[in-house]
């Protein structure tokens, strides 16, 4: 199993300034990881600062941790030019990042139609804004991937639709082992459903409940999910990374986003993951 990190695991270091890019990388290089997906979502930071993007990738090359995922915000319910051409521009940085793989979403992450009527007509504009990004990721020899993510492109059976409608060798799907819990999906039905069409995947584990206090997030079913290190929670990684372990040219990036301390956090998670795979 080619397992790695999700720069998203430091996401909170790196908005204190404890930690930059170069310092994340270096904390890779000593783990049991051996490689990173940099999680650049809302922002537009490395689409402004070159410079940041360069070192980036030449310090990668340094430590011989290959970047080999580049992960973006997207909204394409509308397939507007210009948020098409800001994918574009992205997937620019993602080819100077060195990565081969691309993800970007097609909505934010807490929309969901009101109807099916709305759904078929917003289906169809994202197929279209896909398909346009996809292009020019094939240009780049990137794999464009879209996530299950949130409320509205989540759910296995829509995003294999989506993989099938928009027909391009090279796009595919980021799958993420446990997000389809947010739609009410078993995760099991979810891998099983995408893992013949994932380009990569992410591992993460949740703690899940019928009730809770502040802090966690209500599904759609109705549960409620808290992040935790992965191995602490309830999902069945041992058979979610069994799934995962067919196909073992795939890389597979931790995604932590518990309430515990990190790096520590972080570390066994990664450690956890390689021990339920059996490849510790």
């Amino acid at each position: 199993m080619k397992l790695g990190v999700s720069s998203y695991c430091f996401r909170g270091l790196m908005t204190s300034g404890e930690m930059d890019l170069i310092a994340v990388l270096d904390w890779v290089a000593k783990s049991p990881a051996g490689h990173l997906e940099i999680a650049g979502l809302d922002g537009e930071y490395y689409l402004e600062n070159e410079d940041v993007v360069r070192d980036t990738a030449k310090h990668a090359e340094d430590v011989g941790v290959p970047i080999v995922n580049y992960l973006v915000s997207g909204d394409l319910r509308t397939a507007d030019s210009q948020e098409i051409d800001r994918l574009r521009r992205q997937l620019d940085v993602a080819h100077r990042f060195g990565a081969r793989i691309f993800r970007h979403d097609v909505a934010p992450w807490s929309w969901r139609e009101q109807d099916p009527g709305e759904f078929e007509t917003t289906f169809a504009k994202v197929v279209e804004g896909c398909r346009a990004v996809a292009d020019h990721a094939a240009e780049l020899g990137i794999v464009s991937t879209i996530e299950n993510h949130g409320f509205f492109m989540n759910g296995s059976d829509r995003l294999a639709r989506l993989v099938h409608t928009v027909d391009r060798p090279n796009f595919r799907v980021t799958l993420d082992l446990g997000n389809g819990l947010c739609v009410g999906e078993v995760p099991g039905k979810t891998a099983a459903g995408l893992i013949d069409i994932a380009a990569s995947i992410g591992v993460k584990d949740f703690h899940i409940r019928r009730s809770a206090g502040d802090g966690w997030l209500k599904t759609l079913a109705g549960d409620y999910l808290l992040g935790t290190i992965s191995g602490h929670g309830d999902l069945d990684l041992a058979g979610l990374l069994a799934l995962a372990a067919t196909k073992p040219d795939v890389p597979v990036s931790l995604e932590f986003e518990g309430l515990e301390s990190t790096p520590d956090a972080i570390e066994r998670s990664l450690n956890n993951i390689l021990r339920l795979a059996g490849a510790a």
